[in-house]
């Protein structure tokens, strides 16, 4: 008997070799307990655990670690010649951790086992994604030309030593891969000034790019963007009388302020890295030119003042009379025959956009201030997609050109960056 428990003892290790798998962690507590332990608890022993995981974020409003429900992952153990997790999806459970649905657990003889992973899960048709021993490759990444379809790509690598291991989760450390953009906007003189903003975009910006990341240099995302071609992001929505821009440090509608995230529900737009020159316009007859960056507006300006009638009793047409009030109300941009309620414009602000990924950028935008006005008359072919009717006025004036002021002076504009990972940067007034 002795002997026969001895050779199933035996042959019970064999068996358990060849399945070439071992506890994740260190097994040095239990070894010495082997020689006591039935047939049935040796397997329990050396068939270990399940490989799981938890997620840390940088800061986000996009993926943060509360909202991530699922990721790809990767995984390649020294010991082996390809991956022994391959593309899984790995789903949050109800302690917070994240598993696949198959088990994956320690390889015998494994050192070390990298691990990448990346979320969405579903990047659409347009993305070809490329995970191999030499890191990541995310070629013709796209962002949704829908800002609410937007995604915020995230991605993680980490090379995991079995000494460390010790039978615990492995930690992915997911890093934002795309720059998240803000537009907001203030009205030192909204007293007296009333600006009603109802389109932003950022136009002439590369929309698609590939990403690559190397394993030596876990750190760097690499972006190559496509050449822009006046594409644009952003979006139009409805005004109501009430809906125009407040001083900075008013307490009232400040979400009226923050053009895309108060009017698409916490939306920012989620770009490409990139780096673009600013718009230039020519500077003389006969001149092009120089296609570059700028944040397009649809937009209306109006003066309020005190008393029914205009100073002087000039009957102005785009004034208008409100007796109830004991005001008149001027139209100042766009310029219309006859002053339009109902009219907007369009506007521009050249910018040069720098962006890395990882951070958020938010272009601050004051309309009709001490030194600035409503911004300059954009170029005369906009991109294709943008609103348009009765009541969208792209004509100029005919003393007028593409770059001149819509009113007295340039909107001014200062940039800040800030959010997922801080920065800082100087604030540069630009036109």
């Amino acid at each position: 008997m002795k002997r026969d428990n001895e050779n199933l003892i035996n042959l019970t290790r064999k068996m358990v070799m060849k399945r070439n798998v071992k506890l994740l962690g260190t097994m040095a507590m239990l070894s010495m307990a082997l020689a006591s332990c039935t047939t049935d608890e040796l397997k329990e022993v050396y068939q270990g655990e399940k490989i799981s995981f938890t997620t840390r974020m940088t800061r986000a409003v996009g993926t943060t670690t509360e909202n991530l429900q699922e990721f790809k992952v990767y995984a390649e153990a020294d010991t082996y010649d390809g991956f022994f997790i391959d593309g899984e999806i790995a789903k949050r459970d109800k302690d917070g951790m994240f598993y696949t649905d198959a088990s994956h657990i320690w390889p015998t003889n494994a050192s070390h086992i990298q691990f990448w992973a990346y979320a969405p899960t579903d990047l659409g048709d347009k993305t070809t994604v490329t995970i191999n021993f030499e890191g990541q490759k995310f070629e013709n990444f796209v962002p949704d030309s829908d800002i609410t379809k937007q995604k915020d790509l995230v991605v993680a690598y980490n090379d995991v030593q079995k000494t460390n291991a010790g039978g615990k989760a492995v930690v992915l450390n997911f890093h934002h891969a795309l720059s998240q953009i803000e537009i907001t906007a203030h009205c030192p003189n909204s007293s007296s000034k009333r600006v009603f903003i109802k389109g932003a975009w950022i136009v002439n910006v590369s929309g698609k790019g590939d990403l690559s990341r190397n394993p030596e240099r876990t750190n760097d995302l690499d972006w190559t963007p496509a050449t822009p071609q006046n594409s644009f992001y952003g979006a139009n929505w409805g005004l109501s009388a009430d809906d125009y821009l407040r001083a900075k440090e008013s307490t009232e509608s400040v979400d009226a302020n923050k053009l895309l995230t108060g009017a698409l529900k916490n939306r920012n737009l989620m770009l490409v890295p990139q780096n673009v020159e600013a718009y230039e316009f020519a500077k003389k007859e006969g001149e092009e030119d120089k296609s570059g960056g700028y944040i397009l507006l649809l937009c209306r300006v109006e003066a309020w003042h005190p008393g029914v009638t205009h100073e002087g009793g000039t009957q102005d047409p785009l004034v208008k009379e409100d007796p109830e009030k004991k005001q008149h109300i001027h139209q100042l941009f766009p310029i219309t025959e006859t002053y339009k309620p109902e009219a907007y414009g369009y506007t521009c602000v050249p910018v040069a956009f720098n962006w890395e990924a990882g951070k958020k950028y938010v272009y601050n935008l004051e309309f009709c201030g001490h030194n600035s006005g409503a911004g300059v008359y954009p170029p005369t072919k906009l991109p294709d997609g943008l609103p348009a009717g009765d009541n969208i006025i792209k004509d100029i004036p005919k003393e007028k050109h593409p770059g001149d002021p819509v009113l007295d002076e340039p909107i001014h504009f200062s940039v800040v960056v800030d959010g997922w990972d801080d920065a800082t940067v100087d604030d540069p007034s630009v036109q």
